[in-house]
């Protein structure tokens, strides 16, 4: 007997809203922090001779709150696997409970005083709030993503309800990218906050309440969480997944956080009030939202695996046309804009396609182990993603730091090397960025998908 079965459309939906609750804050988070450091608490102490200090300090900071969600992710993911269905159920508690630590931390994150006399407390301050929040976060969505498999048993149901957690995601990761922007505001920023923190606990709390868990709970797992990570890591097809969504997730973190300060500094010559540099994040997915329709009948005509490397290869090909911004002098807000919104293309698939995938994976692990065993992927997934996406961010801050990037301020490396731009480092994060999905392309390329699929079949007939 199949104890799993597929969602209702109004249950889609209800679940869809947690992930607009995540992408609205998510966005927020991983667009704006870094910009709002280091031009509004930083603007008056990011000089030439503390631009790598400082740079550095922010990068760790942020680094420091990825790690924490990659160390939480496998945690999580493993408690939820091993317990039992509560009066809740057996992953909402996660989400009822787990979302106002989220929300209060958020809200935290930016009320940090500015303009910051010393680089000390900002950087602590910082590091304090995004490690709470990514720990709230990481218990919540992983448990939260682990519930896709039992709502929609068969890939065609996963595609589906990943084709509606994308157009939710992007929603409110377009309100995010939007209202974000107001932060550059200062009376704003406490009802900015407040305001996004409102939207994002209804978002979890109508998922919580909307959907229907299994009555019925699948065999659980009785190893412990090393005993956890050693059987999911050997699962063939989900190591050449992981390099995927590994290099993935190191490209966008870096790009999303440089487009803000790209905006203002290379665009606008400095001008970091000018809220048209911070909306760049959101025509980029506002072309991705355009692109979302077109992309689910590419996917289903190509499949899953030949859709995500031509969009990796496009993404590849398309990003290092950033360095170029700035070579027609007087052009830059335009050139930079073609390049965005062609890149919101390729992005499409890649917002689609992991959740449906990595769905598919945990039906092949079910037939190897015997056991189901969502969260734990998704976890695994996580503590890797989340390194790498904190090393980007390091990395990101290291270049600008040292390379500079902030306009009309020489760069540390001017001091050494002349004739340099001011924002050699914000023009490289382009070219950077894309050298991760070159590894994304070349380790993806083994994953055996006719044997997932196999094996997603096999528990189909079985289940019926």
């Amino acid at each position: 007997m199949n104890i799993f079965r597929s969602a209702t459309r109004f249950e889609k939906i209800a679940y869809s809203t947690a992930t607009f609750g995540n992408a609205l804050l998510g966005a927020v988070v991983s667009i704006f922090t870094f910009f709002y450091y280091k031009n509004v608490v930083f603007v008056n102490l990011f000089t030439t001779e503390n631009q790598p200090l400082i740079g550095t300090l922010m990068g760790t900071a942020l680094a420091i709150g990825w790690w924490t969600q990659a160390l939480m992710n496998p945690i999580a993911g493993h408690i939820s696997d091993k317990l039992a269905s509560s009066r809740f159920g057996r992953r909402k508690p996660w989400l009822i409970f787990g979302s106002p630590i989220m929300a209060i931390s958020f809200i935290a994150i930016f009320l940090v005083p500015t303009p910051a006399t010393d680089i000390v407390f900002p950087i602590l301050w910082l590091t304090l709030f995004i490690t709470i929040f990514n720990a709230a976060f990481a218990a919540t969505v992983v448990v939260y993503l682990s519930m896709i498999p039992a709502i929609a048993p068969t890939p065609e149901e996963r595609t589906s309800i990943s084709t509606y957690r994308t157009a939710f995601y992007l929603v409110g990761y377009i309100l995010g990218a939007l209202i974000g922007a107001l932060l550059q505001v200062e009376e704003l920023v406490v009802l900015v906050v407040i305001v996004l923190s409102v939207f994002m606990l209804a978002g979890f709390y109508f998922a919580a309440f909307g959907v229907k868990e299994p009555t019925e709970i699948p065999t659980l797992p009785t190893y412990s969480i090393r005993e956890a990570l050693v059987i999911t890591f050997r699962n063939r097809p989900f190591m050449p997944y992981l390099g995927f969504t590994i290099f993935a997730t190191a490209f966008q973190s870096m790009l999303i956080a440089a487009l803000p300060d790209f905006g203002a500094h290379v665009i606008f010559k400095g001008d970091t009030e000018n809220i048209i540099a911070s909306f760049l994040p959101g025509a980029f997915v506002i072309t991705a939202i355009i692109a979302v329709v077109p992309a689910m009948i590419w996917i289903n005509r190509v499949g899953k695996k030949t859709a995500t490397l031509y969009s990796l290869i496009a993404a590849t090909l398309i990003t290092p046309f950033l360095c170029t911004v700035g070579l027609i002098p007087g052009f830059e807000l335009l050139q930079t804009l073609i390049i965005v919104l062609i890149l919101g293309f390729p992005a499409a698939p890649l917002l689609i396609l992991p959740d449906a995938i990595i769905s598919d994976i945990t039906d092949y692990d079910e037939i190897v182990t015997g056991t189901r065993r969502e969260a734990m992927h998704f976890a695994s997934q996580g503590v890797l993603t989340r390194f790498a996406g904190g090393i980007s961010i390091q990395i990101m801050g290291i270049i600008i730091g040292l390379f500079g990037g902030k306009y009309g301020t020489p760069s540390y490396i001017s001091q050494f090397m002349s004739g340099l731009p001011d924002v050699l480092g914000l023009l490289l994060i382009g070219p950077v960025a894309s050298l991760f999905l070159i590894f994304g392309i070349l380790i993806f390329r083994k994953y055996p998908e006719d044997e997932v699929l196999e094996a997603c079949a096999k528990k189909t007939a079985k289940g019926s």
